[in-house]
């Protein structure tokens, strides 16, 4: 029975959560940031005994748990999820606590349900002992916000706590040397996803122009046990791929899940198609025609971009352990939940295409320098991409310090005829652009104060059926949503 403090704890959540909305605001964290407050452990208690996935690491989160959360709507769930990726305790509390009604709701007609949750990766070590998840997925561990989140040795620590206060299923990223060796210690609930060697060793030979083939960024160049500079014999892009240590044999471990891929065609381009697969026990060694164990899907990639390679395979992963921890194989197989994938359409400003009138905008949000040459990459790749809209801010959500932009190789990105920049650092954008090769009489740029009608003018002279990509920074991402919103009624980002 629920103590009188948290009936006190909801009902103080409710009447800020109605105050924010008649002021128009988004209330996705205060809320929540009250319940806990009145009642410290309302998390705990919302969360027990229910079935929670939860999803945390660099980049990927938010697309992550959007497409889990599709999978599992589409094979009958109902879920509850932070749909606006507030995801530290205030904004998991949150949405936790308005989700009760459709819980309530979902029990007294029998149906089944699931909580999916993004969690911050430097709150994840508070989060998980009151979440309590029957799965957990780590993505990947790249440099980000320095000054907020540390070196990144700090932050798999942190994921750590987190991962030995639950019992959660594990679910790593092989190709991830710093998140791979999360498994130890926890050798006998790791399950690890990624991408067929196979397929990465043959497009690195082949397609080396798309492959990602490049010295191991310095996120992770070296053996964190031995300090030994890894060998890869197959790479995707940053720190990701086939690696071992020649000194202590430190390796790649096979994963279970894993995609498997042809750079001939390009991944940028809607309707590409991939193959994702469960190997078993022999993991991506099971590659061969019928071989023992393996479970081969093909489906269209729902959202363009190698790096969504990770996220497709990740969901699908995470909702296939949960069937195996729930019981319920069967509604989550595998090949249902890969077919389910292909129905998964974008989250908030992470490709997210949008019409205006008969012109297109995509939105890809970018934070550090991995998720920002990937972006690039994919630009470049575009087949209608007629001009780039790039937004640079550094507040505290941003992390003030934006020197990273020079750690990304933008000198071998083709640019999109149109430039434009802005944003409280548009300076500094403009110059790293400049310093690129791209011609200053290209380059439209503008202070923030002036970001809306930047965008106005770059929708004007975009070609109907061409493409608008827009890349912002977090708090510049959350202007432009604002600027849409009111210019052009599209939904808040909460919706």
């Amino acid at each position: 029975m629920a103590s009188i403090r948290f009936h006190i704890a909801v009902f103080s959540a409710k009447c800020t959560h109605l105050a924010l909305r008649l002021m128009g605001r988004g209330a996705t964290t205060l809320p929540g940031k009250v319940a806990v407050k009145v009642d410290p452990k309302i998390l705990k208690k919302l969360c027990s005994g229910r079935d929670c996935v939860t999803i945390t690491g660099t980049n990927g989160k938010t697309t992550t748990t959007h497409m889990i959360t599709d999978i599992f709507r589409n094979c009958g769930y109902t879920v509850v999820t932070n749909v606006s990726g507030a995801n530290l305790l205030s904004g998991v509390t949150t949405s936790m606590i308005f989700g009760m009604k459709d819980m309530k709701k979902a029990e007294k007609e029998g149906k089944k349900i699931i909580c999916v949750l993004e969690t911050d990766e430097a709150a994840y070590g508070k989060i998980a002992c009151q979440i309590m998840p029957k799965v957990s997925v780590v993505t990947n561990l790249f440099r980000d916000q320095l000054d907020r989140f540390g070196e990144l040795a700090h932050t798999r620590e942190l994921i750590a706590k987190g991962l030995d206060s639950c019992e959660a299923q594990i679910l790593l990223n092989s190709d991830d040397s710093l998140v791979s060796e999360l498994y130890k210690g926890r050798e006998g609930r790791t399950v690890f996803y990624g991408l067929s060697e196979e397929s990465m060793h043959y497009n690195n030979v082949t397609y080396p122009d798309k492959s990602g083939v490049l010295p191991a960024s310095s996120d992770a160049e070296y053996c964190t046990g031995c300090k030994t500079k890894y060998t890869y014999t197959a790479r995707s892009f940053g720190h990701l791929g086939s690696f071992s240590c020649s000194k202590c044999g430190k390796k790649r471990q096979s994963p279970r899940f894993f995609v498997k891929y042809d750079l001939s065609k390009n991944p940028s381009d809607e309707g590409y198609e991939l193959s994702l697969c469960d190997g078993g026990a022999n993991g991506d060694k099971a590659t061969a025609e019928g071989a023992s164990g393996l479970i081969e899907k093909r489906v269209k990639l729902p959202i363009p971009g190698m790096h969504n390679f990770y996220n497709s395979i990740a969901a699908v992963s995470a909702c296939v352990c949960m069937g195996e921890k729930i019981g319920d194989t069967e509604g989550l197989s595998f090949d249902k939940c890969a077919a389910a994938l292909e129905h998964v359409e974008a989250a908030f400003g992470r490709m997210e295409k949008i019409s205006i009138g008969d012109k297109k905008i995509c939105v890809l949000l970018v934070k550090n320098p991995v998720g920002l040459d990937r972006a690039l990459s994919f630009v470049a790749g575009a087949s209608d991409a007629e001009g780039i809209y790039m937004l640079l801010n550094s507040n505290i959500a941003d992390g003030k310090d934006v020197s990273w932009i020079w750690d990304v190789d933008f000198e071998s990105k083709d640019f999109p005829e149109k430039v434009y920049v802005s944003g409280d650092r548009y300076g500094d954008m403009m110059l790293r652009i400049v310093y690129s090769g791209v011609d200053r009489s290209r380059i439209i740029a503008k202070p923030m104060e002036e970001c809306a009608e930047l965008l106005d003018q770059a929708i004007s002279d975009s070609t109907p059926g061409k493409c608008l990509y827009i890349l912002p920074n977090y708090t510049s991402m959350l202007a432009l949503r604002s600027i849409l919103v009111k210019r052009y009624h599209l939904k808040d980002f909460w919706k």
